[in-house]
């Protein structure tokens, strides 16, 4: 009988069987080394994959730093012209007024 002993249960350390044991070392042989560079790639992956989204945050954040500059650039260069237009305007309005007058 494979019960197990009542001090064992107590311990709460359920007695290990050593054909367990050896699996478990065959496990280790077949497929452990197969785990470990695994493990090793999808970290070196996942470190990877942060340096990008760090790259490509700081580089949306710089290009949306120049667009409102741009953006800022341009609206003064329209209200730069439309001031020159509006004087120009005026200007022709006076001289219609001189021609007028004569």
């Amino acid at each position: 009988m494979n019960a197990t002993s009542l001090n064992a249960l107590r311990s709460a350390q359920p007695a290990r069987d050593p054909q367990d044991e050896k699996m478990e070392q065959i496990r280790e042989l077949l497929v452990g080394d197969i785990l470990r560079q695994t493990e090793l790639r999808l970290n070196n992956l996942e470190a990877r994959i942060k340096d990008f989204e760090t790259t490509v945050g700081s580089r949306l954040s710089a290009l949306h730093a120049r667009i409102e500059a741009l953006s800022g650039e341009m609206g003064s260069q329209h209200r730069a012209s439309f001031d020159d237009l509006g004087k120009s305007v005026l200007e022709l309005a006076e001289r219609i007024r001189k021609i007028a007058r004569d």
